[in-house]
Order: C-alpha cells, then structure tokens, then sequence
C-alpha cells in the first residue's frame, strides 16, 4: 500500500514539497499539455508523458495514475450521450490513451461518467467545518429545478446501456496494455441530479458494475467520501466486498459528515467513518495500490491547501505505519 497525492502542476517546486512529505506517487492531470487536441481532447501524448516523468524522476516519485479528462466537451463527453456521432471516435482516444499509459509504465487510468458530475455543490466560504475551515457542503433540498445548461434527461437503463458499451470497448484495450482501470463512483451519490440517473450511486451498482463486464481491469477509485455519503452503506463492508474481488484498483481517502441529502466533506480524522478501521480492511484484503487525500478543506493562512494536504499525507501515512505497510 502506497500514499500519494493528486498532482495538476509538476513543477520541481511542488516535486520537493512531495518528497519532504515522503510521497513517491502521483496521480497526474496535465490534461492541457499532455493531450494532442486542444480542450483535453484527442489522445494522451507519450513524449509530454515522458516530459513530466523527467521532472518528478530525480525525486523518486511515480507517475501511477492517469485521470482521464473530464468536464464539458473533453476527451469523451459525447460518449456518454450514447449513439452519438462522435462517440466511437472518442472511445478510440480513450482506447490509445490506455496504450500509451501502459507503454509510459503508469498503472492505473481513472475515469468518470456523467454530465452534470458534482452540480450542486455549495462551496467556501459560506460553509464550515472544524474550526472554521472551509469545506464543501451538498444539500440537495437547495437544487429543486437548477441545473448546468448542458443538462440531459437520461434514464437508469440509458445510462447502464451507455456505460457498458464504454466499458465493453475499453477493458480488453487496457487488459492487453497492462493497466487497469478506476470508475469513480457518481458523487454526489444521489438517485437522480439534473434529470440525470446516478446508477453508481449505490453498493448495488456498483456490484452490477463489476458484474456487467467482468474483467480483472474493471474496478474503482473508491473514493471514500462519495461512498460514505450513499445514505445506509455499510462503508467498511463495501470495501470488503470489492476488495476480496481485488476490484479496488485506486482510493481517495477522505472522509465526511452526513449522507444525501445533506452532507459536509470534513478532515479526514472529523467525520463519520473511522479511517483506521477502514485501513485495517484495506489490509486484510490485500490492496496494494495508492492513497491519495481529496477534497482537503481549506485552513486558515493556506490559500493553496498545502498545510491541508500535508495534514491529510501524515494522517494517511501515520495509519500505513500502524497496519504494516510503512
């Protein structure tokens, strides 16, 4: 088991705040200078891989994931729309993105499905946590009929046809490249959001997930926060399940307060799940993959949320060391 931190800028500034921390992992999101179409579009380009490799190398630091773009017209938006016109064209690029992070040595791609993502969320500064620290809040009392311009109404059984055509497509790409690939479960983990199904807002989709294309790529980011905001699940169990099944390729380990309807995202020691528990589980199953903070609140005096990650790499680090893995 590893810990690592999700990285936008590799730059030798931030590779230094990293090792100091002790981090040797990195999920990597250069999306505008490493894809080959402008927007994030196209195919993730080997040489610009290699570039920012050549800058985190000297710090003994791996580039171990690759998220793929996500946001409104990216690299396979129309995908998810389903008998687009561009949509086997988009699924191509996500098909020569998965080879080319096998070829470049980085072993896991994380995606996303939907449109309208984490619509209705409500930012800092007008919400709180443990002292003050800013934190993101979801009510979805507050939403009622808003909702983002591109915006589609699309059922349960849309959206499952949809991503299993996806998924069909790109697994047996990423079993040949030797990658594998980490869903992120829909957050916020709500029935619907702006006429949207959310079908991997449960431990039932996600199982059926799993089970709709059963290939030993297919798994998920846990993202823990999202899961443990899905009202009633059992989070501990959750990961035992998917773990067991060695489904959990990639975890954001962070935590919250409260389920949907309403919940505050909190310090991963402040909320409702006992992280050592949960590390405890991870263990047990054999997970080998990476840890990485998400969502870290914003503290006083900390505009770039340094402190708060750093808070959050020792806390993560701290638990590694008492389970055995560090």
């Amino acid at each position: 088991m590893k810990v690592g931190v999700q990285m936008a800028n590799v730059t030798d500034e931030e590779c230094r705040f990293l090792a100091q921390l002790g981090v040797h992992h990195v999920r990597i999101t250069s999306w505008a200078d490493t894809m080959s179409e402008p927007g994030a579009c196209g195919v993730l380009q080997a040489d610009e891989v290699k570039k920012l490799q050549a800058i985190l190398d000297p710090y003994d630091i791996e580039a171990y994931v690759f998220l793929l773009p996500q946001g409104q017209n990216t690299q396979y938006w129309h995908a998810r729309f389903g008998d687009h016109p561009l949509r086997d064209q988009e699924i191509d690029n996500v098909c020569e993105t998965i080879k080319v992070c096998g070829d470049c040595g980085i072993s896991v791609v994380e995606w996303t499905w939907s449109i309208p993502d984490v619509f209705g969320r409500i930012p800092g500064p007008n919400t709180a946590g443990r002292g003050g620290a800013q934190v993101s809040r979801f009510n979805e009392h507050l939403i009622g009929d808003k909702r983002p311009e591109y915006a589609v109404d699309m059922s349960a059984e849309e959206m499952w046809d949809n991503i299993i055509y996806f998924m069909e497509r790109i697994c047996p790409v990423a079993e040949s490249a030797g990658v594998l690939m980490a869903m992120h479960p829909h957050d916020p983990p709500t029935e619907w959001l702006a006429g949207e199904a959310r079908i991997i807002n449960s431990p039932e989709g996600m199982k059926r997930m799993i089970e709709e294309v059963d290939s030993p790529v297919n798994g998920f980011n846990i993202c823990q926060g999202t899961v443990a905001e899905q009202a009633g699940t059992d989070v501990l169990a959750l990961i035992r399940y998917l773990g067991e099944r060695d489904r959990i390729n990639y975890v954001h380990f962070r935590n919250v307060k409260g389920t949907v309807p309403v919940f505050d995202e909190a310090f991963i020691d402040d909320g409702d799940v006992d992280m050592y528990e949960a590390m405890k589980v991870y263990k047990e199953v054999g997970y080998r993959h990476v840890f990485v903070p998400d969502h870290c609140p914003g503290m006083s005096g900390d505009p770039t949320h340094r402190a708060s990650r750093a808070y959050a790499v020792a806390y993560i680090r701290a638990l590694l060391h008492v389970v055995g893995e560090l």
